[in-house]
């Protein structure tokens, strides 16, 4: 199921001009950003640069999943009490970050740029996810239920950014 949907990831993104209009459309690009970040951790724990952290990244690929579960969760769960009402002034441009290939980027890092490289591409998808989710809930914020749901999505992302800072050597 997700394969599917991650294969369509890096075509939605490329849409950066798209905007984020309504519920449907902030909930499928909150989706987005947790597979590719999902798919990104998947490749760096291959890599033999990785192999002295793969408990810590294993950790944060399982919890990327259980967010794209969340997310999948909350746009089931609350789609009944979304209001269609249309959003203004909230486009996904700010939100893009082209990873590419995660295996190629994990090909350059065993080719000398190193596991610090892959770890700030990591740490940046986590400051864009957390980003966001706060400008997504203060936009949301009519939904309560959903507001809030975003809030805790971007404290799991706070505390993840965290703990992949640590396995960054200065």
């Amino acid at each position: 199921m997700i394969g599917n949907r991650a294969m369509n990831v890096m075509t939605n993104i490329i849409e950066v001009n798209m905007p984020l209009v309504n519920f449907g459309s902030i909930l499928s690009f909150a989706e987005e950003i947790e597979i590719q970040h999902y798919d990104f951790l998947t490749a760096v724990i291959k890599s033999d640069v990785a192999k002295v952290h793969s408990k810590d990244l294993d950790s944060a690929a399982k919890n990327a999943w259980k967010r794209i579960k969340e997310v999948q969760r909350v746009r089931r769960e609350n789609v009944t009490e979304m209001i269609l009402e249309t959003i203004e002034g909230f486009v996904r441009t700010p939100f893009i970050i082209e990873v590419g290939d995660a295996h190629d980027l994990v090909q350059e890092a065993e080719g000398g740029k190193g596991f610090n490289a892959l770890m700030q591409k990591s740490i940046d998808l986590e400051e864009r996810a957390i980003t966001f989710y706060d400008q997504a809930a203060e936009k949301l914020k009519g939904q309560a239920e959903v507001a809030r749901a975003l809030k805790n999505l971007k404290k799991k992302h706070t505390k993840e950014k965290d703990n992949l800072s640590k396995l960054v050597k200065a």
